[in-house]
């Protein structure tokens, strides 16, 4: 009579790394990924804290049929989504310009604060 094996099928497996996360264009598009990993922070008690996420509000817009060929095309080649395209090209287009951080008038403030509650 013959002893039955008792595999252990865990231990059989091969071990398999975890990809890196990537975002749909990334898959798309064969795009390597980007570093978008948060790192936890340690507090001094030695209990690690996330990063509070950062908010973004969605919103839509109009462009040239060109400029936004464009835009897509340097979102493909050029690794970036397009949230991220327009937060650096916004940035640096607002930093010669004092009147974009100049506070808004009181009422138009409250007005936008209704729509968007996470709004300092």
């Amino acid at each position: 009579m013959k002893k039955s094996v008792k595999m252990n099928m865990v231990g059989n497996m091969a071990k398999v790394e975890p990809l890196p996360a990537q975002t749909a264009d990334e898959l798309i598009y064969d795009l390597p990924a980007s570093n978008t990993a948060v790192t936890p922070v340690t507090l001094s008690s030695g209990t690690p804290m996330l990063p509070a996420p950062i908010i973004k509000i969605p919103f839509t817009n109009q462009l040239t049929p060109e400029t936004f060929l464009r835009l897509k095309q340097f979102e493909c080649w050029g690794g970036m989504e397009i949230q991220d395209i327009l937060e650096e090209a916004l940035t640096a287009f607002f930093a010669d310009k004092p009147e974009a951080d100049r506070e808004l008038p009181i009422k138009a403030k409250e007005k936008l604060r209704k729509k968007l509650p996470n709004l300092k």
